[in-house]
């Protein structure tokens, strides 16, 4: 009967005892040539130890690979760092001079930049005051003379670089008056974009702006006039200048441009974004306030920069490789920049303590300071992802082999004295 056959079964077993025995063979040659090359290996040290005048080498007849993996692992451990990659890396002394480079960027924030000017803010029903920036105020003083009025050389300067799209009071622009004028006139913002602008208006005879409800609108002013082309670049700078250091100054650059963002819904009386920054500027958040608050990103890049420098950077031998070079490049750019992410994060934790504190004020909001920490963040991910990881691997592991074999030799020196 077909159950009681083992036939096939049988053909199976002995199939598998055919592939079995084939496999030990196999490892037997392996064994044999591991063997073999742990013997020829032991001959080459034991040359080199004789030539060095140092007695040889012996190992038992059945020593094999696993009882000299078991020797090695007993002289180092498995995943032991290098010392150079442990030299690279941040140390703990690093971790705290960012941290009080940051702390310290912090008190300035809070202390010295404080709002842009003294206010009086309404929370709950309640009327608070809060004390303006000294160092804003000494920059405001800039361009003022004993009297309160603009200094001589301000109404020079305006004398001399008149233009077109210097428009104040307008009805048919919304939200456009003395105060404002220059936070929704395109041609006023100090950067690339503000000279093309200006150029633009002064050769069209035009004045562009960006009115209170984000429509972009253009008023002929003057008639065109192309030969201000070569000169007007030099007026636009000259008038950018002049009201510098006027009462309401100039824009931060790029500001104009958040009234194009309407919408958000912020603080009491639910203003949007464009609302907001309108609000910052008419409260002094000029460009006189952002060179005050620049200074906390000044203090966190001269300090951290500097005990870099001195403290930090490790400098290859002149004779190294080239390889070694880069290698040391790369991870000392890594180190400064994660000194810099640690400083960055305590200033701007600083900082929204700071807003907290002057109970959610927008102009408490350190703009330099968070495109700071925003431009380190981004660093950060640019390092995580980077390509080099591959190749400072298979660098770091030419070290490693280096210092195992060095720490191996000196284990095996010493169990021979001690023999």
């Amino acid at each position: 009967m077909d159950y009681m056959n083992f036939d096939k079964e049988n053909e199976q077993l002995e199939q598998d005892s055919a592939n079995l025995g084939e496999d030990i063979n196999e490892l037997s040659r392996n064994q044999a040539e591991c063997s073999q090359r742990i013997d020829y290996i032991l001959g080459q040290v034991n040359d080199l130890r004789e030539k060095m005048g140092m007695q040889k080498l012996e190992f038992k007849e059945e020593t094999t690979v696993s009882d000299l993996n078991m020797y090695i692992e007993q002289v180092f451990p498995n995943n032991m760092k290098t010392i150079s990659s442990r030299e690279l890396k941040m140390q703990p002394m690093d971790y705290i001079v960012a941290a009080l480079c940051g702390g310290l960027a912090a008190i300035i924030d809070v202390f010295l930049i404080k709002i842009p000017k003294d206010a009086v803010i309404i929370r709950n029903g309640e009327r608070i005051f809060q004390e303006g920036s000294s160092l804003t105020g000494m920059l405001r003083g800039i361009g003022v003379d004993e009297n309160g009025k603009a200094s001589k050389w301000i109404t020079v300067l305006e004398k001399w670089f008149k233009v077109p799209y210097d428009k104040s009071i307008d009805s048919d622009i919304i939200g456009l008056m003395p105060k404002t004028h220059r936070l929704h006139s395109l041609a006023h913002d100090p950067s690339i974009a503000g000279l093309v602008w200006g150029i633009k208006d002064i050769v069209a005879g035009t004045f562009t702006c960006i009115d209170k409800n984000g429509c972009l609108v253009v008023e002929k002013v003057t008639e065109a006039n192309f030969m201000k082309l070569f000169t007007a670049p030099i007026l636009w700078l000259g008038h950018i200048l002049s009201d510098v250091f006027t009462r309401m100054g100039i824009p931060i650059p790029g500001w104009s441009y958040l009234q194009l963002l309407q919408f958000g819904n912020f603080g009491e009386k639910q203003r949007t974004i464009a609302e907001v920054a309108r609000y910052m500027y008419l409260e002094g958040y000029d460009l006189r306030h952002l060179v005050s608050m620049s200074s906390t990103n000044a203090v966190i890049e001269l300090i951290v920069r500097l005990y870099y420098h001195l403290v930090c950077k490790e400098r290859p031998d002149e004779f190294v490789l080239t390889s070694e070079k880069e290698y040391v490049e790369v991870k000392n750019k890594i180190k400064l920049h994660n000194m810099l992410f640690v400083s960055y994060s305590v200033a701007s934790c600083g900082n929204i303590a700071k807003i907290c504190a002057y109970q959610g004020n927008p102009t408490a909001f350190n703009l330099p300071l968070w495109l700071g920490m925003i431009k380190e963040s981004v660093t950060q991910i640019e390092i995580l992802n980077r390509n080099s990881k591959d190749y400072e691997t298979a660098t770091e592991n030419r070290h490693r082999i280096d210092e195992n074999f060095e720490k191996l030799y000196a284990s095996v020196m010493r169990k021979e004295l001690e023999n």
